[in-house]
């Protein structure tokens, strides 16, 4: 409900039936008239089979809005012209966790759903449209499930599998209601599915995934090294204890086994608003990114899901928030939000090693409202989406064929890798291409390398970003392998500073980090014998 400021203003009697009158109209606005309006920003993004990036979002019209996609042959540089896949506008869940989908069949199919509100009272229904021919034309809009009561069908996912089986996963209350029926206790909703072996033209289902899940997060779906279609949510175990859960989903709904994948026992009666994300490699490795609050603190982690707990646990930076997670072979990439008091950013990580390291990608800011990032993958990238109300913003995370990419360094750059590598050993190098002994430093790194493949070491060039290209030639020229770096636009004194206020910008400049995190600075070419350690 809106606050209404009053001010002390006179208001004539002649007037105050017309004023009642909008005000009432103001405050009774049922949610799906006002939802077109203000936050709508809910996107996602995807590839198609042509490695073409799209987006599916809300288009708003008066009360209602219409669902509408756009696709990109450049990885996100220029847009074709906008394709509504509705004829007539309705209500359209766009914002935080709910917002549309799309996937893609084997035989130029677009698949999109979205959920429509159908009450105020967090009722709807999950909405489904198909085109066979690439998007030229478009099905009627239908409902996937086929209970129709007036409840909760929301926050639904979708995901084609390798045969071209489509199916969509969602949030559902109908247990619910049959519990409060008889007077029986019931914890949180549901979740449900459904699934079609005609290219969306008839669904099988409905078919329970789960009893007690969370009522308000998203669901997520992927594949699983066998192309078996997954799911992992935030389950209420007993207690209240808002974990999360995962499960393969089946044909007909038998044989299902939940499994308790995280246990930090969050102990809760409340909607924490935020999912998880799931990335499956493909030899089986279960990458994941979650929300949960640990000794009174909210926080976000990646792991991986081997059993009852995690591991390989690492939190993300304090304030991470819907985290979005990516896999390919060893290459694990992770975005989130963050806002830092002024503006909202949008940070990352990759891994080139199975998710045990990582190192910090891209950043993108905006002050003004901004929607969940995601990241998504082909064969040969990975992507960073963000919708932003001045537009959508793609950034490349990373080569995801492993070539290693230049990243900017920003006056906190430093912090996030001290973060990344905090409890090994490893080097820091400041270099930049004018400097025939950072050359010699340089070369004694890649010989020892060859030598000792657990040499761990981090480049800086104080070169500007703008001569990536030269930077990452002269590091594969010199045979470094290195998480490697380039000064930002930043003034070079500042981006000095945040690397040591003491340093006065003499070249080479190296930094030896130990396992219990402390620091030696040394200025010069650095010797075999410094480099090999104490």
């Amino acid at each position: 409900m809106r606050a209404l400021k009053l001010s002390r203003t006179v208001v004539r009697w002649t007037a105050v039936p017309a004023l009642l009158a909008l005000m009432l109209a103001t405050l009774l606005q049922p949610a799906s008239a006002a939802m077109s309006h203000g936050r709508a920003l809910g996107t996602t993004a995807a590839f198609d089979q042509q490695k073409r990036l799209w987006i599916v979002r809300s288009e708003p019209v008066d009360k209602n809005a219409h669902v509408v996609l756009e696709r990109s042959d450049d990885n996100g540089k220029t847009w074709q012209p906008a394709i509504r896949v509705t004829t007539k506008p309705e209500p359209v869940s766009a914002d935080g966790e709910n917002r549309p989908k799309i996937a893609f069949g084997p035989r130029d199919e677009i698949y999109v759903t979205w959920t429509s509100p159908t009450s105020d009272k967090f009722t709807g229904d999950i909405r489904f449209a198909r085109s066979l021919d690439g998007g030229k034309s478009w099905s009627a809009p239908a409902v996937v499930h086929r209970d129709r009561q007036l409840i909760t069908h929301r926050f639904e996912s979708m995901l084609v599998d390798q045969t071209g089986r489509l199916w969509v996963s969602w949030i559902d209350k109908r247990d619910l209601g049959a519990a409060q029926a008889a007077k029986r206790e019931y914890a949180g909703a549901a979740v449900y599915y459904a699934y079609s072996d005609d290219r969306g033209a008839t669904w099988k289902g409905d078919y329970k995934l789960a009893d007690n899940s969370c009522e308000c997060c998203r669901i997520a779906m992927t594949l699983d090294s066998k192309g078996r279609a997954v799911a992992m949510w935030r389950h209420v175990f007993p207690g209240s204890e808002r974990d999360h859960a995962f499960a393969v989903l089946k044909p007909e709904g038998e044989g299902i086994t939940v499994e308790r994948v995280t246990s930090d026992r969050w102990k809760i009666d409340a909607c924490p608003h935020h999912g998880p994300s799931l990335a499956i490699a493909a030899d089986g490795t279960r990458h994941a990114v979650w929300f949960n609050q640990v000794n009174g603190e909210g926080r976000a982690f990646y792991g991986r899901l081997t059993g009852a707990a995690p591991t390989g646990v690492q939190p993300l930076p304090a304030g991470a928030m819907h985290a979005d997670i990516v896999a390919r072979g060893n290459i694990v990439g992770v975005v989130w939000k963050r806002f830092d008091g002024t503006a909202t950013q949008v940070e990352s990580w990759l891994s080139k090693d199975g998710g045990r390291h990582f190192t910090a990608g891209p950043t993108l800011q905006t002050e003004g409202e901004s929607d969940q990032p995601r990241v998504l993958s082909n064969d040969t990238s990975m992507l960073i989406v963000w919708r932003k109300a001045d537009g959508v913003a793609v950034a490349n995370l990373g080569d995801a064929t492993g070539d290693d990419a230049i990243k900017p360094f920003s006056r906190d750059t430093l912090r996030k890798i001290e973060q990344q590598h905090a409890g090994a050993e490893f080097w820091v190098v400041m270099w930049d291409l004018e400097c025939v002994y950072c050359m010699k430093s340089l070369g004694n790194i890649a010989a020892l390398q060859k030598q000792q493949s657990t040499l761990k070491v981090v480049t800086i060039s104080t070169d500007p970003i703008a001569a990536a290209s030269d930077i990452r030639q002269r590091l594969a020229d010199l045979g470094v392998r290195s998480e490697a770096y380039a000064f930002s636009t930043a003034p070079e004194e500042a981006l000095r500073f945040a690397v040591d206020p003491a340093w006065m910008g003499e070249k080479p400049r190296a930094y030896r980090y130990t396992a219990n995190g402390s620091r030696t600075a040394i200025s010069g070419v650095l010797t075999a014998k410094e480099l090999a350690g104490p």
